[in-house]
């Protein structure tokens, strides 16, 4: 079957059972309605490119996301096939002017955030020629943040369309008239992928919320964990408060510059860091790495938005934790009345926090300079003492490079300092910030 031909490509072993489900769906205008972290973004990738395969004359294809971390990850998700199919990337915080020259290219895919997307199409950028095949992703999340009129403007845009998929982690309760003409198949898989999840409280004496999350991190060896706030503010403070007690954290919030976001997000996969302290706009739609715990600082309004917060652990493993910090006299929300909560224990004092064990260098040169991984790898392997086993993850960008290397061996990475060759070409190299 041509599904599992490009499913194969991907390099894993067997698709999950939503995903099969869904690809046995024929219709070209279809919802998919499935729990976060339960692998939607390549069942639609897949469903995307079996219908541009079946039809010859396929047209352009407008992949659209409420997030940038979203659209990069769609991306990645897109290139694991191996179409061969030009794609370019469109999102606030991009060159306008690159993204620009990328277009005029005339990409068969392009995977944009709406606002970005729509100022292309409003300024005429050449190799826009209409979207034949249009998919939503976090559709639901893209109308919480407020897309609905940039959607509608961009729709206008669009051809003829042969296909459209409208996905989503929570149910649907209306389309937008321009949707309307259109009938759609809808594929529920919300119940079925539900995950298995242990709740915890953790009670502060007095109002001392921050030493009862501090305290208690540092009494147990966890591993990657999201302290989830609800302010901007809040999350930069525990995030300062952490660093102060040794314990390595990334920050991440809406407020950041975008190439802030990107190196919180790669130290945090990479292991670097295994605490990051965010807000929602982690909840949802950003590639991050198999979670063991989530810890609410400050809780949601919304026990849709508490879920999907609690979606971020839990994913392939189908159980994972979660902790409510909260004061004696502060109550749990409303929506945790149904829950099956265990108390736990708060520390009289902070330990030793275990610290991360890898550490993430800034190298000045990505792909426009022709450097690739292999290149990366050789340099270290074969040009400095680094073991195969003291070299980690590697990020390679349009200008630039990240490198997670063992801890154990940072003095000897600092001696490499400032200037390194790669491929014969000078590279500067840093810790990054």
């Amino acid at each position: 079957m041509l599904v599992y031909s490009i499913f194969s490509k991907t390099g894993l072993e067997s698709p999950t059972k939503m995903q099969l489900a869904y690809w046995e769906n024929d219709s070209p205008f279809s919802i998919l309605l499935a729990n976060t972290g339960s692998g939607k973004t390549l069942a639609f990738c897949v469903q995307l490119e079996v219908q541009l395969q079946r039809d010859v004359f396929s047209g352009q294809v407008l992949i659209l996301c409420p997030t940038r971390e979203l659209a990069a990850q769609v991306a990645k998700n897109f290139t694991t096939l191996k179409t061969g199919r030009k794609t370019v990337l469109c999102y606030g915080g991009h060159s306008l002017k690159n993204e620009s020259l990328q277009l005029q290219e005339y990409p068969q895919v392009v995977i944009a955030t709406p606002g970005r997307i729509l100022d292309h199409l409003k300024r005429g950028t050449i190799g826009l020629a209409g979207f034949s095949h249009l998919v939503i992703d976090e559709y639901d999340k893209t109308l919480e943040m407020g897309f609905l009129n940039e959607i509608s403007q961009i729709y206008t845009y669009t051809n003829t369309l042969k296909s459209i998929q409208l996905i989503s982690a929570t149910e649907i309760e209306s389309l937008p008239d321009f949707l309307m003409e259109y009938t759609f198949v809808t594929h529920n898989f919300i119940e079925e992928e539900k995950p298995h999840l242990t709740y915890f409280s953790v009670e502060a004496t007095g109002h001392d919320k921050l030493f009862a999350l501090v305290s208690f991190l540092a009494s147990k060896n966890f591993g990657p964990v999201l302290i989830f706030c609800s302010f901007r503010e809040a999350a930069e403070r525990i995030s300062k408060h952490l660093t102060e007690y040794g314990k390595s954290n990334v920050l991440f919030h809406g407020g950041m510059e975008q190439v802030e976001r990107e190196r919180a997000l790669t130290k945090f996969r990479n292991g670097s860091a295994n605490c990051l302290v965010c807000t929602d706009l982690a909840a949802r739609g950003i590639d991050i790495p198999e979670i063991e715990a989530v810890f609410h600082y400050q809780y949601p309004h919304t026990i849709q938005d508490f879920t999907h917060r609690n979606g971020r652990t839990a994913r392939m493993k189908k159980d994972g934790c979660v902790y409510l910090i909260h004061s004696e006299e502060e109550p749990l929300p409303s929506y945790a009345n149904t829950l099956s909560i265990q108390s736990v224990k708060v520390p009289d004092s902070i330990g030793e926090f275990n610290d991360a064990q890898w550490v993430t260098y800034y190298l000045s040169a990505g792909r426009k300079h022709k450097i690739r991984k292999v290149d990366v790898v050789g340099f270290f392997l074969q040009d400095t003492d680094i073991q195969k086993d003291e070299l980690g993850m590697i990020d390679i960008h349009d200008s630039y490079t990240y490198v997670c290397i063992s801890k154990k061996r940072k003095k000897y990475v600092e001696s490499l300092f400032p200037r390194i060759r790669i491929k014969k070409q000078p590279v500067l190299i840093s810790k990054c910030r």
